[in-house]
């Protein structure tokens, strides 16, 4: 059997899409399996109680922040499948339009926060600072309510207004870390020694080489 727990703010889709699976289990098994083979749990409460059935559970799988991992892994003897840190990076190159890259960037740190693979470095090419698309990107981060801590660069070029401590933080809220770098190789090279391999983004004109070449060379589980 399968036991199936979504965010509460998708409550609705959850249970819609719970409904889907379970007909087509009995559909296409011709009603051999019944669909409560699949549950749906709804609240903490049941994951809590069912964390505690490590005699009839073979595996949990958490999809979340590191702290949701975290605490699965430390309340139950059941196996944990689990990733580790979210610390997801967009690159904007500068062949990027700055309309565009403005409501991808503000989308992927505000959409949902907390998320595991919610932005929480900015990688700026070096041209976007002279270009604008740099400022309107940090315009918008801020007006959407998103502090933006600076990278060594970024407060060289005084872009930013307070210092980052960590060069790698998955802060989990609406607070990021901005950085400066020469071209895609420098931000590749940022990524591998600063990411977490979970999830990483490029914005760049649409059919441009560098695009191709960031989704080739980045060694992540999703690009």
């Amino acid at each position: 059997g399968l036991l199936l727990k979504g965010g509460k703010e998708a409550a609705h889709s959850n249970a819609a899409l719970h409904r889907v699976i379970g007909d087509a289990i009995e559909s296409g098994s011709g009603g051999k399996i019944k669909r409560d083979i699949i549950a749906l749990v709804t609240s903490r409460g049941q994951v809590a109680d069912m964390l505690g059935l490590d005699d009839v559970i073979d595996l949990v799988i958490p999809r979340g922040s590191n702290a949701l991992v975290s605490y699965i892994k430390a309340n139950t003897r059941i196996p944990v499948l689990g990733h580790a840190d979210g610390v997801c990076h967009v690159y904007v190159d500068k062949s990027a339009k700055s309309e565009d890259a403005t409501k991808l960037i503000v989308d992927a740190k505000t959409d949902y926060p907390s998320a595991c693979n919610a932005m929480e470095t900015l990688l700026l090419h070096k041209d976007t600072i002279e270009n604008m698309t740099a400022m309107n990107i940090l315009m918008g981060l801020r007006r959407a309510g998103v502090k933006c801590l600076g990278g060594p660069r970024a407060m060289e070029r005084g872009i930013c207004d307070l210092p980052a401590e960590l060069m790698k933080c998955e802060y989990g809220d609406s607070t990021c870390m901005v950085e400066v770098v020469e071209d895609v190789d420098e931000a590749i090279d940022w990524i591998h020694k600063n990411g977490s391999g979970h999830t990483e983004a490029i914005v760049c004109e649409e059919g441009a080489d560098v695009g191709e070449e960031f989704l080739k060379r980045v060694d992540a589980a999703c690009v």
